[in-house]
């Protein structure tokens, strides 16, 4: 695997459209929280705009659990003027993105399962909370019909904030995973590790594919340089979202390059380790698949410590994040090969000849072999 020379990142940095990346995290969302009683729904959206905040941020729309209006006389939901404490009025949002039906009760009262069912009718994910005493029942986190997932919380303390926060997460639209997290802090944890594991993986993933081509003889020289490139774009993209994410403000420009000197010591500390793995082609697969992904990762958790505290990143803070992303990767690589060895076919796809099913059984079975498997770990 071929190191880049610095003049190489920043033609990579040109080729980023940077001015993209910054408008699908700053688009707009529409959040729906509703509750039994709306002072409930109310504190629930508080607590996601902010730890300790007295407000909510004005594209949350809070409403109690008739719908206030937000339920037309078809059961869709309806644009409505969003009204907040610290603004009278905002324009009219269209349908919701996702909702939060908060309850303090086991079952949801007539009231929120008709919410419930007229989001369903339009595709709308939704996550129910359960707040206060009942939360503490066994079955209280377990999603009854018609429900997408529940969680269960005794109250809105940080540690229940964080539960919620990673949840909501997991159900948003992907493309709006990062605009939640951008305007509500609390969820830029859950958000922010997705993003860094989701790119891990990719990078992984392609490190595999081109490790495999590199094992033919005359590939190995175009390959090498195509990685480290294609690797380096992913890292520097991923990084520039996180920055975004946690608030950082600037023109796009200047603030990647901020990364890109912050990151200096990073990239080499990756390039190293990936150089030193790639040295014997067919052997350095494996190796090469797990640096890939715990350089990526390493870099990902060194960037989230510098955007959202301030802390700067040292060849001894990335060296920690490194070791500790090494067992990340070395997991993400197992899984990677066990799926390339295992022989596939899809349910419609044709049957092969017999002739024809020897010839691929013994082409796989080669192919296997150039596939070093990962040492077992000592106990």
């Amino acid at each position: 695997m071929r190191s880049l020379p610095l003049r190489s990142i920043w033609q990579i940095v040109s080729e980023i459209n940077l001015a993209e990346i910054q408008s699908e995290i700053e688009s707009p969302f529409h959040l729906l929280i509703a509750a039994d009683d709306e002072a409930d729904a109310e504190q629930a959206a508080n607590r996601l705009s902010a730890p300790a905040a007295d407000f909510y941020h004005p594209w949350i729309t809070v409403t109690d659990s008739t719908g206030s209006g937000l339920l037309s006389q078809s059961t869709e939901i309806a644009p409505r003027t969003i009204k907040t404490r610290n603004s009278t009025s905002q324009p009219s949002r269209t349908t919701p993105d996702c909702a939060l039906l908060v309850s303090t009760r086991l079952e949801l009262s007539p009231d929120l399962v008709s919410l419930q069912q007229a989001l369903n009718a339009q595709s709308i994910p939704s996550l129910i909370v359960v707040v206060g005493p009942e939360a503490k029942r066994p079955d209280s986190a377990i999603a009854r019909r018609g429900e997408h997932v529940r969680v269960a919380i005794p109250d809105w303390s940080d540690r229940s904030l964080d539960r919620v926060a990673a949840t909501l997460v997991q159900i948003v639209p992907p493309s709006l995973r990062l605009p939640f997290a951008r305007r509500l802090p609390p969820l830029r944890t859950a958000a922010l590790n997705m993003l860094i594991q989701e790119t891990s993986q990719v990078n992984a993933s392609y490190s595999f594919t081109t490790g495999l081509g590199e094992t033919v003889p005359g590939l190995n020289f175009v390959l090498g340089a195509g990685d480290a490139i294609v690797l380096t774009k992913n890292q520097l993209m991923m990084a520039y979202k996180i920055a975004l994410v946690s608030g950082k403000t600037g023109s796009p420009q200047k603030l990647l390059g901020e990364i890109v000197g912050v990151l200096g010591g990073g990239f080499l500390f990756r390039q190293l380790a990936r150089q030193m793995s790639g040295l014997i082609p067919v052997w350095g697969i494996v190796p090469k698949v797990a640096v890939a992904y715990a350089g990526t990762w390493a870099i990902g958790r060194a960037v989230t410590v510098w955007a959202t505290e301030g802390q700067k990143i040292t060849p001894e803070l990335m060296s920690g994040h490194y070791r500790e992303a090494l067992e990340h990767g070395r997991q993400a690589a197992q899984r990677i090969v066990d799926n390339a060895r295992r022989p596939r076919q899809s349910s419609g796809a044709k049957k092969l000849p017999a002739q024809s099913k020897a010839i691929s059984s013994r082409l796989l079975r080669r192919v296997g072999k150039r596939i070093p498997r990962l040492p077992s770990r000592k106990s």
